[in-house]
């Protein structure tokens, strides 16, 4: 039988405060410091670990709970986490929920606003089997520094107004199956055939004229 002072470490035991002192993320197992005391290699509670999974280790510093059943601390699991004043939550807005990574990257949804940010320092994949859509009531917009690259085929079911120039590339070819409207000079290497052009080396009678060239 238990005395007074071994029941009263095992009851101080059940639940205590600690900070992460070492990860092994091969073996997902962390090692947390109580006070004096370090616990052996333990796991760390995630959102989820069935069918559906999920993956957001403890960072080295991070203040968690301990949660050990019985008071032995060789079998507690880390319950994560506390803010700190060295480790602030992100935000103090009751609309946001929101997740700040190491590198900058930030995603953040505001319900109050219904704005939805992704701010992201890297780069982003998207990969989907069965197709991509995007449907939006208001304007979209895309803005590209370094321009934009599509590797496919695009159909446009609408109207296209270009706000710049259209260059493309010597051997590929233009095929354009209905009328073609120009309101502006039509140039052909470097010579105007458009409707008030002038023809050179014209000829007489029924010979046709020279081509544009």
């Amino acid at each position: 039988m238990h005395n007074a002072a071994e029941l009263l470490r095992l009851i101080n035991n059940l639940i205590r405060y600690g900070t992460i002192a070492e990860i092994d993320h091969g073996a997902v197992r962390v090692r947390v410091r109580s006070g004096d005391a370090l616990t052996d290699w333990i796991r760390w509670q995630e959102q989820r670990a069935g069918k559906t999974r999920t993956w957001n280790p403890p960072s080295l510093g991070e203040q968690v709970v301990l949660l050990a059943p019985g008071g032995e601390l060789r079998a507690a699991s880390v319950l994560m986490s506390l803010n700190t004043l060295a480790t602030p939550p992100p935000s103090l807005d009751p609309n946001v929920t929101m997740i700040e990574l190491p590198d900058g990257a930030v995603i953040r949804y505001d319900h109050g606003t219904s704005h939805l940010q992704a701010t992201l320092p890297g780069t982003a994949t998207i990969e989907a089997g069965g197709g991509v859509t995007v449907n939006t009531a208001a304007t979209l917009t895309a803005t590209a520094a370094g321009g934009a690259t599509i590797n496919a085929n695009v159909v446009i079911n609408g109207n296209l107004t270009l706000n710049g120039n259209l260059s493309q590339p010597s051997g590929q070819t233009a095929t354009m199956a209905g009328d073609v409207k120009f309101t502006g000079s039509v140039t052909s290497n470097g010579k105007d055939i458009s409707s008030h052009h002038k023809h050179d080396h014209i000829q007489r009678g029924g010979d046709e004229s020279g081509e544009v060239v």
